[in-house]
């Protein structure tokens, strides 16, 4: 029963939530749109977990599903990007295991949160290898509302975007409030910046956004920093795609990064600050 709370606590974990529920919701969504990534991420993200239990990592990390997020994305990715085969299915356990030693070790070395970066890690430089990019395949004309919602694990459809929605529900109406305001201003900011419309309407220019609001909501910030974490998220984004370069969640990552080393900076500030005023 640990086991599979642990599983499906990952698959919610991928929005910054830990709750079984939520998880179900996201696996449904897939399993709906595409049986076969499904698979693949049940495969990665098992993976992970078992890896983390037997090397006995952090049991709180565990059970909020912290070692397997990433490989959920690394499985979905691989199930994506590749034709289906078995190998894809054995690369998603080989990967997804390695992602939680990326994690693990990241989490006791480096006092940021490495979010999706092992999940890059694994997956950018084979995309890179092979030439393939997210916008490669893009149908013109595409409009749905909560595209960028879905982008996140590579279904911007209607049903997995509706259960990730339900999703983040299950985590408080602010969840998805933030995932919304996040979508828009990536949005915003690529049509500014003259983006493929097509890009926008599929959610390929606001997912990253999506990630970065509701990640520094999660880091319990002011409003402010959900604002101006997607903001950066969309300039590197649409940046990266008009340049041709596939990004995955490299700009919600380093958009986060960027907003903790200047709160970090402007709180110690402060404090000196205060300091010798007194």
């Amino acid at each position: 029963m640990a086991l599979l709370s642990a599983l499906l606590a990952s698959f919610s974990q991928i929005y910054f939530i830990n709750r079984p529920l939520a998880g179900l919701l996201i696996l449904l969504g897939v399993l709906w749109a595409a049986p076969f990534m499904a698979l693949a991420m049940v495969i990665a993200t098992l993976s992970a977990v078992m890896v983390a239990g037997v090397l006995k990592f952090n049991p709180v990390l565990q059970a909020e599903g912290c070692y397997g997020f990433n490989a959920a994305l690394v499985g979905l990715a691989l199930a994506l990007f590749a034709p289906p085969s078995l190998w894809v299915l054995i690369a998603s356990g080989v990967l997804g295991g390695l992602s939680a030693l990326i994690y693990s070790f990241w989490n006791k070395h480096v006092k940021f949160p490495c979010y999706t970066l092992p999940f890059n890690l694994l997956v950018l430089p084979w995309l890179y290898w092979n030439g393939q990019r997210l916008a490669d395949e893009v149908p013109n004309n595409y409009e749905f509302s909560l595209s960028a919602i879905g982008q996140v694990i590579f279904l911007p459809d209607t049903v997995p975007a509706l259960m990730v929605c339900a999703a983040l529900l299950v985590s408080g109406s602010a969840m998805l409030g933030w995932a919304f305001v996040g979508a828009v201003i990536t949005s915003l900011t690529a049509t500014f910046l003259l983006v493929n419309p097509d890009y926008i309407n599929f959610g390929l220019t606001g997912y990253n956004g999506v990630l970065a609001a509701i990640g520094m909501f999660w880091h319990q910030f002011k409003p402010s920093w959900s604002i101006a974490a997607a903001v950066l998220a969309g300039l590197m984004t649409a940046l990266m795609l008009k340049a041709g370069l596939p990004m995955l969640t490299m700009p919600f990552v380093l958009s986060c990064w960027l907003c903790l080393a200047l709160r970090s900076s402007i709180c110690t500030s402060k404090y000196f600050t205060g300091r010798e005023k007194g």
